[in-house]
């Protein structure tokens, strides 16, 4: 009987230390599962936060790595947010910063751009707010923000007709001004947004790229985001994207404008959809792993943590990325991923949710376990690295020479990433044969470029095409029906 009374005094104390530990968990954000795959490779792990529902889930491309090799290794990181009920009515702040410089007046792209503002302005609700800022060599705010009543939007209508392009291109105090107006307007009830228009180069005030990267990343840091269009063949596609990269936003080319109204709108529906914001993944790597790589978004090394912003999270949608790691792959050794941290905002409110284990672990074996090596290998994540990840650096790279003209260079490195290619496939049979047919639509779109009387042209657009769909291949994010 005392027996008794010992077991179940035994069973209440650990049901009580169970109970007190999930809800510690349930606080921290920090509900975690290992799912190990039947077949050898790393395990799957996934956080799901008690009262977002956002999931993060990460997971290995190969639990081994040869001694001797390249230390190649890939991490798999996906964030997915749940379906909220209802047509989202979340009001929005549109920042309108539109290039009038001399060359706006070109080809018809001020009256396609004017025009797309109009369109905008017709697809904003009584409850969202919108302000322009124009520039050439000056900037200056045409309409600080304003409910889209419609007295307001007819006025901001008439404004807008009345413009004129001509002169430089001052965009550096364009976007400074943006900032001014952006940081009054964060609040968790608004989604703030700023859709730079441009068709140029920087060449008044501000045109260090590093400085105007600065700017959009301050932006961005406040709460609002930067989305960069850039119109026709004239713009610095480099400059462009890497402006919505620190600023969390999209890049877009467009040579054909007929579609750039409706690009506007979609950026507005958009703001709708955002579930989080400033989200922000930080992956803390143990000595002897370097991140290489993060679906070629920029990140910042704070000690052995790497910081990589990730942008606003839509509802009921997947967003994913690879990151590229370098093991140590000198002695055998093996080396575990510690923590791997998920951070944003929901209404305002600050969210942390982690994948704090150390079941993601990478070891350097010798060379005589090639076998099991190759058997743990995820072939789907590796399949993805290879098809999106690699492909997508190369299709960026390949552009910048493909502007500079250096057509035997693209060559020459599509012919390097072949050959890479040829290695790889011993770990995934297969393999080649699907990420040739991309290559082979790459190698064509550079051929096209060097080809016809206008090649300066071809090479220029096809950088531009190139940078945009290098992008698109290296950020996957699946936006479901609402």
């Amino acid at each position: 009987n005392s027996l008794g009374k010992s077991r179940r005094g035994g069973f209440l104390v650990l049901g009580i230390g169970v109970l007190a530990t999930l809800a510690w968990v349930q606080i921290q954000g920090r509900t975690t599962t290992g799912l190990t795959n039947h077949n050898g490779t790393s395990p799957l792990l996934t956080s799901i936060h008690p009262k977002t529902g956002i999931q993060l889930r990460a997971n290995l491309s190969q639990p081994m790595v040869l001694q001797g090799g390249d230390g190649t290794a890939y991490l798999d990181l996906t964030v997915l947010t749940p379906k909220t009920d209802g047509d989202p009515q979340t009001a929005t702040d549109t920042i309108v910063v539109l290039d009038r410089s001399g060359s706006m007046g070109d080809d018809n792209k001020w009256r396609y751009a004017t025009q797309a503002v109009y369109t905008l302005l017709n697809q904003l609700r009584p409850d969202d707010r919108i302000a322009l800022i124009t520039f050439d060599t000056q900037a200056r705010v045409n309409s600080r923000l304003l409910r889209a009543t419609e007295e307001n939007t007819l006025a901001l209508t008439s404004a807008v007709s009345s413009l004129r392009p001509g002169g430089h291109t001052n965009l550096g105090d364009a976007l400074l001004l943006a900032e001014g107006i952006a940081s009054g307007s964060t609040s968790s009830e608004r989604r703030s947004r700023i859709i730079l228009l441009s068709d140029g180069l920087a060449n008044k005030g501000i045109v260090e790229p590093a400085a105007l990267g600065s700017i959009s990343r301050r932006i961005a840091d406040r709460g609002s985001i930067v989305s960069t269009i850039g119109m026709g063949l004239g713009f610095n596609e480099m400059l462009m994207a890497s402006l919505a990269d620190h600023g969390m936003g999209s890049f877009h080319f467009l040579e054909d404008l007929e579609s750039l109204g409706t690009l506007l709108a979609g950026e507005l529906s958009d703001s709708r959809f955002v579930l989080a914001e400033g989200s922000e993944l930080r992956i803390h790597r143990p000595h002897g792993v370097k991140i290489h790589d993060v679906a070629g978004l920029p990140f910042v090394l704070e000690g052995r943590t790497a910081v990589i912003r990730t942008g606003q999270l839509f509802q009921n949608s997947t967003k994913h990325f690879l990151a590229t790691l370098r093991v140590n792959s000198e002695i055998p050794a093996e080396y575990r991923i510690q923590d791997i941290e998920l951070n944003y905002r929901v209404d305002g409110r600050p969210y942390r949710q982690e994948i704090a284990t150390n079941q993601l672990k990478i070891a350097c074996v010798q060379a005589e376990r090639e076998d099991e090596v190759l058997a743990s290998v995820d072939h789907d994540i590796y399949e993805d690295a290879w098809i999106r990840n690699n492909l997508g650096a190369v299709m960026r790279s390949v552009g910048d020479l493909v502007r500079s003209g250096k057509r035997e260079e693209a060559k020459e490195l599509m012919t390097s990433y072949r050959g890479r290619l040829d290695k790889a496939v011993a770990m995934v049979p297969g393999l080649k044969k699907k990420a040739e047919r991309q290559l082979q639509v790459l190698e064509e779109r550079v051929d096209d470029a060097f080809e016809g009387r206008v090649k300066e042209v071809n090479q220029n657009r096809a950088a531009k095409s190139l940078l945009e769909s290098s992008k698109k291949l290296h950020r996957e994010v699946n936006r479901n029906v609402l």
